[in-house]
């Protein structure tokens, strides 16, 4: 896997904690929650799309 590709990963990782904190402690429906699953979303189309 070269770096960058690690790189990537470890902020998949990081948002998809992200999410999962934000979504416990304010709801799945709020807006941080939402801009998280946003921002991991485009990081995943990135990701799969290279």
């Amino acid at each position: 896997m070269p770096f960058t590709d690690k790189i990537r990963m470890k902020k998949i990782e990081k948002l998809r904690s992200r999410l999962i904190y934000v979504g416990m402690e304010k709801g799945l429906t709020h807006p941080n929650t939402i801009k998280v699953s946003q921002d991991l979303d485009k990081l995943l189309n990135e990701y799969s799309t290279k």
